[in-house]
């Protein structure tokens, strides 16, 4: 039976938190990676998430990437917590935590990061392409929008693979973190 009480709500937040900056940030050369791969100036998707935000020029990239890191400890956060509600979702082994974590970016990938996509950012680019005399992007942004929207096949599967290594990454953290924490909780075949 289990005496060791289990983490607190403040303590799994904390470590959320901390899971899911690893998380994203393991990913932020991958972003630009991409650009580099559809030859398109670097940072071009943190501009895009910035200009969404009202915001111009370089701001806009970091604005971006402050919004994106601020989104995988939010993620990471509600990881930790649901896993603590639900006993079959406990991170008791670091091997299931990964599992989880996976299965988490997979639903982040389609609840959230598609329906933005599809919903908020292609339009806001299009509309980029179609209003050039007040556009927030010159003619080489421009290009690398319309880049973008040609090449969104390539995005979707590149978002689904970074989305899936972010779920790995976020659920190694914490099965890291919460190893002690479950160390003596009792378990059903070794994994759950």
């Amino acid at each position: 039976m289990n005496t060791q009480p289990l983490p607190t709500k403040i303590a799994l937040m904390k470590g959320g938190i901390g899971a899911g900056l690893m998380g994203g940030f393991a990913l932020f050369s991958s972003f630009f990676a991409i650009d580099q791969m559809l030859d398109i100036p670097a940072g071009t998707f943190y501009k895009t998430l910035g200009v969404t935000m009202g915001v111009d020029e370089g701001l806009a990239i970091a604005m971006g990437f402050i919004a994106h890191m601020g989104v995988a400890s939010l993620i990471g956060a509600m990881y930790l917590l649901a896993s603590n509600i639900w006993r079959f979702f406990r991170l008791v082994t670091v091997p299931k935590a990964i599992m989880t974590g996976v299965l988490t970016g997979l639903i982040v990938f389609t609840l959230a990061f598609l329906p933005i996509h599809i919903f908020v950012m292609t339009p806001m680019m299009e509309v980029e392409l179609i209003i050039t005399d007040v556009s927030k992007f010159d003619l080489e942004q421009q290009k690398a929008l319309a880049t973008l929207l040609f090449n969104s096949d390539k995005i979707y599967i590149n978002a689904l693979i970074l989305h899936i290594i972010f779920g790995a990454i976020m659920g190694f953290i914490a099965g890291c973190i919460t190893h002690e924490d479950y160390q003596k909780v009792e378990r059903y075949g070794g994994f759950w």
